[in-house]
């Protein structure tokens, strides 16, 4: 029976113009997007805002990475002559159907590939959702500067253009399990397993209550003109720590902003703003750090970008009447096959 139903369900969708694969792929990477109601509202009002009713009026726009092309259509709807929406996945095809069933067809174009492969007419404006987890990762950001410096025109637009990089410090006491929950179960030594697991960041919620310290601002980009090279950098920081606890993580959120948008039209992932699909990357420290209100943690934060991964160098020091840690650096990876295992080095 259950046979059967899954290949009456496989039937209806050889029926429809996508396949079933785009289905999965749409509902998978997009849904949480589409669901999204903070980011979304965000772009749909820079898009849909007085300010900008000029840049889209009879533009010919690019979307990058277009998923279910919903900018593609909010950018038709506010007059641009001619778009383009771009996706190397299957879900282009669900895009496509989309596009059609909003009657936008004459104006959206939808094309599966691979961006620089394409051949295309030069644009006024580029749009994109390129952010990724901890901003540049897993993101179309490399696309989106492949796309301005072949295509872009000099005045042109691309939407969101800023971003900002945030570090600060929490605590996860009575909300995560306890620091080595990983180590033991059933009488089974698991130590090696938490080693691992503690070097691989986190993304997930934190909520303000757990934080230590003011996130301090310690990386910007401008979209018109970052060079790719430059998504990997190493910056110092110092945080002022707000009251006596124990530190448990590394907190980075990140936001953006729009052309001529005010400070207050910021779209934040900070824990003191409503939750995006983004929420925050966790990096968990491992040693035992207890802190009282007016100490500082301090030393270089750096990222090394690559093609499937993020590498993160945190060096850091803290001295109290408690704690002496003089140095001490911990490398994290996200995502990747990485053929180093990331290791942990203290230096007296």
């Amino acid at each position: 029976m259950e046979q059967d139903n899954e290949e009456q369900f496989l039937q209806r969708f050889s029926q429809m113009s996508f396949s079933y694969k785009a289905f999965i792929e749409f509902m998978i990477d997009q849904e949480v997007i589409i669901l999204d109601d903070v980011v979304m509202t965000a772009f749909r009002d820079a898009i849909r805002s007085q300010r900008n009713a000029e840049i889209f009026a009879g533009a010919t726009v690019l979307e990058v990475g277009c998923g279910s092309a919903l900018l593609s259509m909010l950018v038709a709807k506010q007059g641009a002559a001619r778009v383009f929406a771009v996706d190397s996945g299957d879900v282009a095809q669900v895009a496509r159907q989309l596009v059609r069933k909003n009657g936008l067809d004459s104006v959206i174009e939808v094309i599966q590939g691979d961006i620089r492969e394409l051949q295309l007419p030069p644009f006024d404006v580029i749009v994109s959702k390129w952010m990724g987890a901890c901003l540049v990762y897993s993101s179309a950001l490399d696309q989106v500067i492949f796309a301005r410096d072949k295509w872009l025109k000099p005045k042109g637009c691309i939407f969101p253009n800023t971003a900002r990089l945030y570090l600060s410090v929490a605590e996860d006491r009575d909300v995560e399990p306890p620091r080595h929950y990983w180590s033991r179960f059933a009488g089974l030594n698991l130590s090696h397993a938490a080693s691992i697991v503690q070097r691989l960041p986190k993304v997930g919620c934190v909520r303000e209550r757990q934080l230590i310290s003011e996130p301090q601002q310690i990386w910007q980009m401008d979209v018109r003109t970052i060079k790719r090279e430059q998504l990997s950098f190493s910056v110092p920081f110092k945080l002022q720590l707000q009251r006596q606890e124990i530190i448990d993580w590394f907190v980075v959120h990140f936001d953006f902003g729009f052309p001529g948008g005010a400070p207050e039209e910021l779209v934040s992932t900070s824990p003191c703003a409503p939750s995006t699909h983004w929420q925050q990357t966790l990096f968990h420290i491992d040693q035992l750090v207890p802190i009282r209100m007016g100490d500082t943690i301090a030393g270089t934060f750096a990222v090394s970008r690559a093609e499937n991964h993020l590498d993160f160098d945190i060096d850091w020091s803290c001295r109290n009447k408690l704690v002496k840690i003089k140095r001490h650096k911990q490398i994290f990876r996200m995502g990747g096959e990485g053929k180093e295992k990331p290791r942990s080095m203290d230096e007296e």
